[in-house]
C-alpha cells in the first residue's frame, strides 16, 4: 500500500515494473460505518489458524490470503488485508498488526516481536492461543459475576417503581377516607410514591448526575485511584476484584516473560491491563525500581498492594532461575480460586438480596395494612 503515485512507482521501479495507471483505494474497501465489532473467539479462531499455518510450514503470505477468505467479520476482514499488503510492502509481521490497534493488543504485538526475534512464532502463536482462551473464560466468570447482581438491581428498581408508582397510589385513597392518623412508615411511603409519580425527573436528573461525576472522577488520576480503592474495600466483591485484577497480573507477565519479552516492557504493559488503578500503581513504583536495578519481589513487596503469596513465588522463581514455572503455578491457583470465589459471593449475595426484596414488600405491606387495622379497631369500639 503506498501513500501516493509517486511512492507506488518508486516501489514498483524497485521490482524492475513500471506504473500505467493508479487510482486512491475505493471507498468500498473501508470497513463500514457499523461493522460489529471484533469479539474475543474470532481472534482466537485467527491465532490458531495462523498457528496450524505456521507450523505447517506454509508461507505467511499464503496463511494471511487464507485467513481473508475463511474470515466473516468485515472488520477483521480489512484488517488481516491491511496486514498482508503491509507484509507484501517489506514489513514485519509485528509492525503490521501494531497497525491495527483495534484488533490486536500491545501484548499480542509483542509477543509476537518475542517470537519474530527468537525464531520461535509457533510457539508462541501456540501461547498466544492459550492466553486468549483465559481471558474469555475470565470474562465469563466476571460476566457471570455481574450479570446476577445487574438483574436484580433491575429488578428491585421495577418493582419499587410499581409498588410505589402504581399499586400504592390506588389504595392510598381508601387509607385516607379512613381517616386515622397514618404511621410513619405509611407517611414514608407515600412520600416515596410521590416522589416517583411527580418527581420521576428529579430521579432521572440525579441518576444522570451521578454517572457524570464518576465519568468525571474516572477521567482524573486522584479520582480514579479513589474510585478503584473503595471497589477494593467492598464486602464480600473488593475481594473478587482484587483476585480477577491479580490473575491478570499473573497471567499477563507469565505469557511475557515465557515469550522473552523485556522485563521493563511486560512490566508496562500488565500496568495498563491489570484494571485496577491501586493494583497498576504498584506495578508502576515496581517497575521503577526494578530499572533501578532492585529485585521484582522485593519491588513488588515494597507497594504492599500483592499478597505474600505472589511476593513469595516471584521470589522462588528469581532466585532459582524458574521464573516461567513459578508464575504458571501463581496462575493456576488464580484459575482454581476466581471461580471458588465468585461461587461464594453468589452463596452470601442471593440470600441478602431475597431478604431485600422481602423488606421491600413488608414495608409496603406494613404501609397499607396498619391503617387498615387501625380504622379496624374503631370500627369494633363503636
Amino acid at each position: 500500500m503506498a501513500g501516493d503515485e509517486e511512492e507506488l512507482a518508486l516501489t514498483l521501479r524497485e521490482m524492475d515494473l513500471y506504473l500505467i495507471a493508479a487510482q486512491p483505494e475505493a471507498a468500498s474497501s473501508r470497513p463500514p460505518l457499523f461493522a460489529r465489532r471484533i469479539k474475543r473467539r474470532e481472534l482466537i479462531n485467527f491465532t490458531v489458524h495462523l498457528a496450524a499455518a505456521a507450523g505447517a510450514g506454509i508461507p505467511i503470505l499464503q496463511a494471511f490470503e487464507d485467513l481473508e477468505t475463511q474470515t466473516a467479520n468485515p472488520k477483521m476482514v480489512n484488517a488481516i488485508r491491511a496486514i498482508r499488503e503491509d507484509l507484501q510492502g517489506g514489513s514485519s509481521l509485528s509492525d503490521a498488526m501494531a497497525r491495527q490497534p483495534q484488533v490486536f493488543s500491545d501484548v499480542y504485538v509483542s509477543m509476537i516481536k518475542a517470537g519474530e526475534a527468537s525464531g520461535s512464532l509457533v510457539q508462541v502463536l501456540q501461547h498466544l492461543t492459550s492466553f486468549l482462551e483465559w481471558q474469555d473464560g475470565l470474562a465469563s466468570e466476571i460476566k457471570r459475576a455481574t450479570i446476577y447482581p445487574a438483574t436484580v438491581l433491575i429488578a428491585v428498581v421495577a418493582l419499587v417503581g410499581v409498588l410505589t408508582g402504581f399499586v400504592f397510589p390506588r389504595i392510598l385513597p381508601v387509607i385516607i377516607n379512613l381517616k386515622v392518623p397514618l404511621p410513619l412508615i405509611t407517611r414514608i411511603v407515600m412520600a416515596v410514591a410521590d416522589l416517583v409519580l411527580y418527581g420521576w425527573y428529579w430521579i432521572l436528573l440525579a441518576g444522570i448526575s451521578l454517572h457524570v461525576s464518576i465519568r468525571l472522577l474516572k477521567a482524573n488520576e486522584t479520582g480514579l485511584l479513589i474510585l478503584d480503592a473503595i471497589k477494593l474495600k467492598i464486602p464480600v466483591v473488593g475481594g473478587l476484584i482484587e483476585k480477577i485484577c491479580l490473575s491478570r497480573f499473573a497471567h499477563h507477565l507469565s505469557i511475557l516473560f515465557r515469550t522473552g519479552v523485556d522485563i521493563s516492557q511486560s512490566l508496562s504493559i500488565v500496568e495498563r491491563v491489570v484494571g485496577n488503578a491501586i493494583i497498576a500503581q504498584a506495578v508502576r513504583e515496581a517497575k521503577e525500581q526494578v530499572l533501578q536495578g532492585g529485585s521484582l519481589w522485593r519491588s513488588l513487596q515494597e507497594t504492599g498492594a500483592f499478597p505474600p503469596l505472589v511476593i513469595r513465588m516471584i521470589f522462588v522463581g528469581e532466585t532459582t532461575g524458574t521464573m516461567d514455572t513459578t508464575l504458571t503455578r501463581v496462575t493456576e491457583f488464580y484459575d482454581r480460586e476466581i471461580p471458588a470465589t465468585v461461587k461464594r459471593v453468589f452463596a452470601i449475595v442471593e440470600p441478602l438480596i431475597i431478604v431485600f426484596l422481602a423488606a421491600i414488600v413488608l414495608v409496603v405491606a406494613l404501609s397499607i395494612f396498619i391503617p387498615l387495622y387501625s380504622s379496624l379497631g374503631k370500627v369494633g369500639r363503636r
